[in-house]
Formats: C-alpha cells, structure tokens, sequence
C-alpha cells in the first residue's frame, strides 16, 4: 500500500477490508458522512462525482446532484482496485449509448 496525502501511516493499522466495511456500524458510517469533507472531480459540466476519504480507509462517493442519495461507500483496497481499472480503461464505453 502506498502513502498518500488522505491516510496517514498512523491509520494503516486500522484500514478495513471489504468483508469488513459490510458489517460497520450504521451510526459510526451515518456520523463519518456527516463530517466528510466532499471533493469535487469536475469536468465543467453540472453533473460532478464527489469523493470523501473518511476515517479506518473508507471512501465514499456520490453524485453531487443527489447529494441526499446514499453513497457508495468503497474500502481502501477497492477503491484502489477502482482506479486501477478506470485508468486502464476497463469502464470506456465501447459503443454509443442509446436513446
């Protein structure tokens, strides 16, 4: 795992996997998300994805049109394993969408 500027070294010992972020408590989860601090990924557009990296290497993700919606709420390692395949390219659309 490398270093990044959203987890300390300090809180590797406490990041979740996958199987564990399923069975966090609700409240701790509700708590996280009310005290996220949201990032923009904008391409000019009105329709934007918004990123929180909360405590124990959780990050959640939503659309910042339905900010009210429930996020995605990733572990670390899938979040990783997210951006591996988006920058491989593994969710390019392939084919015009349609109507």
């Amino acid at each position: 795992m490398t270093h990044d500027a959203h987890t300390s070294s300090a809180d590797y010992s406490s990041i979740i996997s996958a199987d564990e972020k399923n069975h966090l408590d609700p409240t701790w989860v509700k708590d996280q998300l009310e005290r996220a601090e949201w990032m923009t990924a904008s391409t000019g557009g009105s329709n934007c994805l918004e990123v929180a990296f909360l405590d124990r290497g959780i990050v959640s993700f939503r659309d910042s049109l339905n900010p009210d919606k429930d996020p995605l709420i990733l572990a670390w390692g899938e979040w990783a394993d997210f951006l591996v395949g988006a920058k491989a390219g593994r969710f390019d659309r392939t084919t015009a969408p349609t109507a």
